[in-house]
């Protein structure tokens, strides 16, 4: 895993300035602490940061091929990467390396865009073909990996992290007024967009060509509603456990020290339990963490017992992490530095938790994707799963938050319009006739989206790379489309999986009540932070002051007049947003 960025001058008398490139690959070492490098070009300049997984003696980058007609910079794995090299060696090319990212190179030079299509795995990279001066980019299927770009003047700018294409002295942060509604009310930006005005994120399964100023876009995968054949429970099974496993087993290629999240639920100890099953030289390493203020630390429903039940089942070599309430707090700023948006209430846990792995492993497997994929959220239980596609399901409190917004703000940004025509938009493109699986697929396109990201960023800060096997593609592909009765049955929520790993998990996982990832529960911060963010709101001075009805918002915190019959839970979020985004505009001087 890697940090990639680069710059395309359109102007032939603009050469790329290597202070340039050598300023975005600083605020990316962090992505990849093992090595960076260059390369510049007529109107070209491409930077990498490595952290080094496979083939550590070889696979620097930027790459080229033989001639020097193609260049490479590379962030992800290509988990296939074997089976294509040997493809590509009886087509007649000649390899250097035994890495995925030189499959990357020649695979284009045979197939050409279409070499998206070869590839299973994470993924984003710019690839510079010099015989037609094309910069050609890809980000994954599914968006494990993210890619940003701007256009401003005669350059065309690209990075993994935001804050490198900041740090070009043509572009200016400046905040995308509409982000502010999508991001606080909907817990998601519409596809494509950030919180900065004019940086694009390109889209899952996209590549993006650019040529002078001429850019392209292309969508090269999308989930599709497939009604199919009828087939058994039993042949579901069989063929999902088949798939799984084979991910797994591909996504422990590693040439350092591997290991696995393992928090004691369903999804977590499915993929460990499937990853030891692969046989190895040594134990596979296993972590956890809670924190020791909770309340619940030392309950049934912890996940530390759970893990430990999981841990010694297994025979891992597990670590345990307890984190106290005041590392939670001390790590806000640091964490809306590396996710460059408002920080949602767990993301500086798993900031804290990759932190203490990279002192153990740089390799983890993860269960991002399972309660999308197979229907994990408990609110899927509570009637009709259809709704309004006018309202997001993970974002229970859209209608009385969204109702804060300043009457002149909701005019300017439109964004209530904007949303619920992406939403019809993206329904019609999944015309599936089975209502879970039609919610099921938002949850993917724009949910999963946002823990991707997370994921991402908080991992990657500490150069700790995470696989996802639920997300091979082909796995998405057929459970997307698994029927609904499968996957909520008997009041239980992914009911499916949970039949899959009664074959290998010890009733006491699969029989367990779903768990949030930990946060600090501390009724007096709860106090405090309702507090500032009605203090945030009422000064002149804040910046989310400019985006809110004042007398609205001040009588939501306090659940007064229409708010009374709020819980304290929608207080809580809302209270900790507010706060989150004043300090998103603080970070970044917007």
């Amino acid at each position: 895993m890697c940090g990639i960025c680069g710059i395309v001058n359109t102007d032939a008398e603009h050469q790329v300035l290597e202070a340039e490139l050598r300023n975005m690959i600083g605020l990316l070492r962090h992505r990849g602490p093992d090595g960076e490098g260059v390369h510049i070009g007529n109107r070209i300049g491409l930077g990498h940061t490595r952290l080094s997984i496979i083939d550590l003696a070889h696979g620097g980058q930027p790459m080229t091929n033989e001639d020097g007609s193609i260049w490479l910079t590379y962030n992800g794995e290509i988990f296939n990467f074997p089976e294509l090299r040997r493809e590509l060696i009886q087509q007649g090319h000649t390899f250097r390396t035994n890495c995925d990212t030189e499959v990357v190179v020649h695979a284009y030079e045979e197939y050409g865009p279409d070499c998206v299509l070869k590839f299973n795995g994470m993924f984003s990279f710019a690839l510079w073909d010099e015989r037609n001066e094309t910069l050609f980019m890809a980000r994954d299927r599914l968006g494990v990996k993210p890619l940003y770009y701007t256009m401003v003047g005669h350059s065309f700018i690209f990075a993994s992290e935001i804050k490198a294409i900041l740090s070009h002295p043509s572009v200016t942060a400046e905040v995308r007024e509409g982000a502010v509604p999508e991001y606080l009310f909907c817990t998601v930006l519409l596809e494509g967009q950030t919180m900065f005005k004019n940086i694009h994120s390109l889209p899952p399964g996209y590549t993006l060509s650019v040529q002078g100023t001429k850019l392209t876009a292309a969508r090269y995968w999308s989930m599709k509603a497939d009604a199919g054949g009828e087939r058994s429970l039993d042949a579901w099974k069989d063929e999902t456990l088949s798939l799984l496993t084979d991910s797994v087993w591909k996504r422990r290629m590693s040439d350092i020290p591997f290991g696995s999240l393992l928090s004691g639920g369903l999804d977590s100890s499915l993929l460990t339990a499937l990853a030891v099953s692969g046989g190895s030289d040594s134990r596979l390493r296993t972590f956890s963490m809670e924190y020791g203020d909770n309340r619940d630390v030392s309950a049934s429903n912890s996940d530390t017992a759970y893990a430990r039940l999981m841990a010694e089942h297994l025979g891992t070599d597990h670590r345990e992490f307890i984190f106290r309430t005041e590392d939670y707090r001390d790590m806000m700023e640091k964490v809306t530095w590396h996710m460059e948006k408002p920080v949602e209430l767990t993301t500086p846990s798993l900031y804290l938790l990759y932190r203490e792995i990279k002192k153990e492993v740089s390799v983890v497997i993860s269960g991002e994707g399972a309660d999308e994929l197979f229907g994990g959220y408990f609110f899927f239980l509570n009637g009709d799963p259809s709704g309004q596609v006018s309202q997001f399901p993970w974002a229970p409190y859209y209608r009385e938050v969204s109702g804060l917004l300043d009457q002149a703000v909701g005019e300017r940004t439109g964004f209530r319009d904007k949303v619920e025509s992406s939403l019809r938009d993206s329904l019609r493109q999944f015309p599936s006739r089975d209502p879970l699986n039609r919610i099921l697929y938002l949850f993917m396109k724009y949910y999963l989206l946002e823990m991707l990201e997370r994921q991402d960023k908080t991992s990657m800060a500490s150069g700790v790379e995470v696989r996802v096997p639920f997300l091979d593609y082909r796995i998405v592909e057929r459970v997307i489309n698994l029927p609904s009765q499968y996957k909520l049955k008997d009041g239980s929520e992914k009911w499916f999986l949970k039949e899959i790993g009664k074959s290998i998990l010890p009733s006491a996982i699969t029989d367990r009540k779903k768990k949030p990832f930990p946060f600090p529960v501390d009724p007096k911060s709860v106090i405090a932070q309702r507090q500032l963010a009605s203090d945030l709101i009422r000064s002149g001075n804040s910046k989310i002051s400019a985006y809110f009805d004042k007398r609205k918002t001040i009588d939501f915190l306090n659940k007064r007049g229409d708010y009374a019959g709020l819980d304290n839970l929608a207080v809580f979020r809302t209270s900790h947003a507010l706060i989150a985004l004043e300090l998103w505009h603080k970070t970044f001087g917007v």
